[in-house]
């Protein structure tokens, strides 16, 4: 919706409003109809959305967990992080959401469990059999004082025939001290073309190096050793300038 019409939208939203207090004498925005909560929502995304209003009250919680609304605006939950670094407590949020969900968004960090591959993928069997789109990031921090370990076993099970017959595709990104495991569905790019039939793509891994500098580069030779010893790569990716000699080394 392009700013005059979602102004034209919004005034005509305000006018109604106003004309629903004077005929019927409302004291509280709680007495507004739900069409005209369906339209505020309108402009908010899922995250807003539920970010806003799943706590204020029952009513609010009610209209949030509609599947008119649901499928309106997808359930982007990227935003939740106090309830996506609580397992328990995405599966309870979950039972609440209606089961045609179609796109999902996920960022985690600080739990190595979230990179188990069989439970997302029992987790996405079971609460949202008709996903069409699934976006995840799990962030973890090159020299944290945790040192989280990677589980290869977990990892790969990013490449059983669930992940690919979906085209979500699994990748690693490095940058500077911070390292992302991402998934997102597939999409067309320059080494697609590559003459090479006993590469299958939609089962390989890309990894992108970012914003490398100096003072990071041992940090960084060593993680992608780490990872090298997980997965095979088939496409690097260097956005900013990095040091040759690391990459001779691997």
């Amino acid at each position: 919706m392009n700013a005059l019409k979602q102004k034209i939208v919004f005034n005509e939203i305000l006018n109604e409003s106003r004309n629903t207090f004077r005929n019927q004498s409302i004291t509280s925005i709680e007495d507004l109809s739900n069409e005209i909560f369906y339209e505020v929502f309108d402009y908010f995304d899922g995250g807003e959305i539920v970010k806003t209003f799943s706590k204020l009250n029952f009513r609010f919680e009610q209209l949030l967990y509609s599947s008119s609304i649901l499928i309106k605006i997808h359930v982007f939950l990227f935003y939740y992080e106090e309830m996506i670094n609580k397992d328990h407590e995405l599966e309870i949020f979950s039972n609440k959401l209606c089961s045609n969900l179609k796109i999902l968004f996920i960022n985690c960090s600080e739990n190595i469990i979230f990179l188990d591959a069989h439970r997302w993928e029992q987790f996405i069997l079971h609460y949202y059999p008709q996903l069409e789109r699934f976006y995840f990031t799990y962030y973890d921090c090159i020299d944290n004082d945790k040192q989280y370990e990677i589980y290869s076993e977990r990892i790969n099970k990013f490449f059983s025939t669930f992940w690919i017959e979906r085209k979500w595709i699994f990748h690693l990104k490095i940058d500077n001290t911070d390292i992302k495991y991402i998934i997102y569905p597939y999409k067309k790019t320059w080494y697609d073309y590559i003459d090479n039939k006993n590469i299958e793509y939609s089962t390989s891994t890309s990894l992108i190096l970012t914003n490398s500098i100096s003072l990071y580069d041992d940090i960084i030779f060593e993680q992608m050793k780490r990872i090298i010893s997980i997965k095979q790569i088939y496409h690097l990716n260097i956005e900013k300038s990095i040091f040759l000699g690391m990459l001779i080394k691997l």
